[in-house]
């Protein structure tokens, strides 16, 4: 074939707020009613106080056509076809803040003052509608559920497995978790038991963190900093807690990273704190049963989700981080993705590669992570993909 299959590692969709009441369980309904006023008042306050008002009302009247894509599946396929973009892995979140779900069950599903039956209920809400979206177009909609996993395991168990039956490709994790158990708490066996049986990808998605005080100079650059390190901790426990030893089939992906450049350094870190040197050694032997390095373990049951690039990303982090382990991504709808600009952006970041590589991190990593056909996605891909003569490749 002479076009590569691109698969997005990183694409949100999502309803208008008030659209998911036909999908909330009828006894929430009255509290749907209630909290959609107050939910969108404060969504829109919290776009003022976090986004540049201007760039964002220039952005979107600029690309309103493309825009409803979040919920449109015929303005999605147009607008994956103009990218070149087979298939996509899809999160909640259409227009960042303008399609979360209800009561708290948003991307970032912080759990601070959410109410756990209401959250679930908002989580559920979502689910459905994913799962209708996903199954009107199988081959190139890749959902993932969303599952507040902090409350309750037995929860987290039964809608993984109706999420499997119902046509969604994995999970995505809350990876914010203070004040509640870490994922390397045995309680959360049973949930791991049930994403490695099903082949349901378990999904970490940036965004959230802990509160700042908004009123205080550079919170958003130590936002902006600090946001990849929240990502990284969910990992940092399923590593050190032995996870990865007693479910070895389990797969994780960890999305929009916030630039791929420092996860090289966060491997050798781990590694070098699980070698148990003398910086460390007064606090015991604290990785004694682990059977392989923290490297060896993301090399084989974690694949990075790379999207929202940095402008300067360097394809050579991808070889130390491992080529077969980088699935790229558009971000779209997202302003800080490629889109509007896919085909150039793209270009940008991974011209230089040789041929195998491309076709790694644009799609076949993302065939292995979410175990798809490739010969249904290889149709499609023959017939809107980029070609391969227009990236300046290694040799």
């Amino acid at each position: 074939m002479d076009r590569y299959l691109v698969i997005s590692s990183d694409g949100h969709a999502g309803l208008p707020p008030e659209r998911y009441r036909d999908y909330v369980d009828r006894q929430y309904r009255d509290e749907f009613d209630r909290q959609l006023a107050a939910a969108i008042a404060e969504r829109a306050a919290a776009e003022n106080s976090f986004l540049i008002s201007e760039f964002n009302t220039k952005w979107r009247a600029e690309n309103a056509d493309g825009l409803d894509g979040a919920w449109d599946s015929a303005i999605r396929n147009k607008v994956m076809d103009a990218d070149g973009v087979t298939a996509e892995v899809l999160f909640t979140d259409g227009i960042t803040e303008n399609n979360s779900p209800p009561f708290g069950a948003d991307l970032g599903m912080r759990p601070f003052d959410a109410n756990p039956e209401l959250q679930w209920a908002g989580a559920r809400a979502f689910n459905r509608w994913l799962s209708e979206f996903c199954q009107g177009e199988p081959v190139r909609r890749l959902g993932m559920g969303l599952c507040p996993a902090l409350w309750d395991v037995e929860t987290n168990v039964k809608e993984i497995l109706w999420a499997k039956e119902n046509g969604l490709k994995g999970m995505q994790l809350s990876h914010i978790v203070e004040g509640y158990d870490n994922y390397n708490h045995p309680k959360y066996n049973p949930m791991w038991a049930a994403l490695e049986e099903t082949g349901m990808v378990v999904n970490f998605h940036s965004g959230a963190s802990q509160p700042y005080d908004q009123t205080l100079p550079g919170w958003v650059g130590i936002y902006c900093v600090e946001y990849p390190f929240w990502l990284s901790r969910p990992l940092i426990a399923m590593i050190f807690g032995g996870v990865f030893d007693r479910f070895p089939k389990l797969k994780v992906a960890v999305t929009e990273v916030g630039g791929d450049f420092w996860w090289p350094s966060l491997m050798q870190l781990m590694d070098f704190r699980a070698k148990v040197k003398k910086g460390s050694a007064k606090m015991g032997d604290h990785s004694a049963k682990l059977k392989l390095t923290p490297t060896e373990y993301i090399r084989r049951n974690v694949w990075i989700g790379s999207s929202a690039q940095m402008d300067d990303q360097n394809y050579e982090d991808y070889h130390k981080i491992g080529i077969d382990r980088v699935m790229w991504g558009t971000d779209y709808p997202h302003p800080e993705g490629t889109w509007p600009n896919t085909d150039e952006q793209m270009h940008g970041a991974l011209d230089g590669l040789n041929e195998s590589d491309l076709e790694k991190v644009l799609g076949l990593n993302a065939v292995e992570c979410f175990d798809l056909d490739i010969e249904a996605l290889n149709k499609i891909a023959a017939r809107i993909g980029p070609l391969k003569s227009q990236f300046k490749q290694a040799a």
